[in-house]
């Protein structure tokens, strides 16, 4: 039994104990791509099953407005981690961002041009001429259009390309005011199939585009001072990748019920599986492992494309796999 005079000062060391616990959580502000998709249900997985906080972390997400935004902004270290298009990195780097990519998960990028099947043929990268493009200027897809041009032999002026907000894409293409779209083909694929029709996909890393995917950059004077964090970010972040790739539809059912998710759980399944078969699965040793080989095959594509300048920055300063979950 414990004596009443012991337990005021009991009491007051459960609050400080208490306290010093919620002292140890490393607070952690990540920039997600773009706002709510499928393929964000691991980071709400993680945080609903206590992954980031077992890792001492406070991780805090917030949607984004493509990948290019995305990277400038953590680039002014409005962030500390970033999930987004590693191409888009590389990009910001070779610009001078103070950023490094510490993780790439989808090493054959996901970038597109998807139609739908009866209504436009895609039969290699000529055949986009004369065709409407829909294409977002604030994503990664942009980017990806003027690297396919340039590996083809195309300038961006030989296509018509019509410039439409991300959730504008699938209405046009529908509703017939453009013919294709340039985005993600998983997400694309998806939305297609979703309305009983079968798309038609020319997959840019096809066409000569050796773009990354998806992977995670971070702030360098956030790296400097939290180096553990990020190495305990990522690794909870792939028990939430492993998870998801696990159930899907326990993970889409998860990312519907915490945040607004547009479509259906069965687009919303489809859409993942796409998006993993183009990605390292992330029970592999090898998820978020980058080489030396795939980003100089990207920084030398970039340059040529005019995307970065032609300097003697070292490939190695773009990327380290000092985190990456082992």
């Amino acid at each position: 039994m414990i004596a009443r005079w012991m337990i005021g000062p009991l009491a007051g060391l459960a609050a400080l104990a208490g306290a010093s616990s919620a002292e140890a959580q490393t607070p952690v502000k990540v920039l997600l791509d773009w706002a709510w998709l499928p393929y964000h249900a691991p980071f709400l997985i993680a945080q609903e099953k206590g992954y980031y906080k077992e890792a001492g972390l406070d991780v805090t997400l917030e949607q984004g407005r493509g990948s290019a935004t995305t990277a400038l902004i953590l680039s002014q270290g409005g962030f500390d981690i970033a999930h987004v298009n590693t191409t888009n990195t590389a990009q910001m780097i070779g610009k001078g961002g103070p950023i490094k990519a510490v993780g790439l998960y989808q090493h054959k990028t996901a970038a597109a041009i998807i139609g739908i099947k009866g209504k436009v043929k895609l039969d290699g990268p000529q055949s986009l001429k004369g065709i409407k493009i829909g294409s977002t200027p604030g994503g990664s897809d942009a980017l990806s259009l003027r690297i396919l041009a340039n590996a083809n032999g195309m300038k961006v002026t030989d296509l018509n390309v019509v410039a439409l907000d991300a959730n504008a894409k699938t209405t046009a293409l529908f509703g017939g005011t453009i013919d294709a779209v340039s985005g993600d083909s998983p997400a694309f694929n998806a939305y297609v199939r979703a309305t009983g029709q079968e798309p038609v996909t020319l997959q840019l890393a096809d066409a000569g585009v050796p773009l990354l995917g998806f992977g995670f950059a971070v702030n360098n004077a956030w790296l400097a001072k939290n180096p553990e964090a990020v190495r305990k970010f990522l690794a909870a972040t792939k028990r939430g990748f492993a998870d998801a790739a696990r159930d899907y539809k326990a993970a889409c059912e998860v990312i519907q019920a915490k945040v607004h998710l547009a479509g259906t759980l069965e687009r919303c399944v489809d859409y993942n599986q796409g998006l993993l078969a183009l990605s390292t699965p992330p029970t592999s040793p090898e998820w978020g492992q980058q080489s030396k080989e795939e980003w100089t095959k990207l920084v030398a594509t970039l340059r040529a494309a005019g995307e970065l300048p032609n300097d003697d920055k070292p490939v190695e300063s773009f990327y380290t796999n000092d985190f990456v979950p082992k």
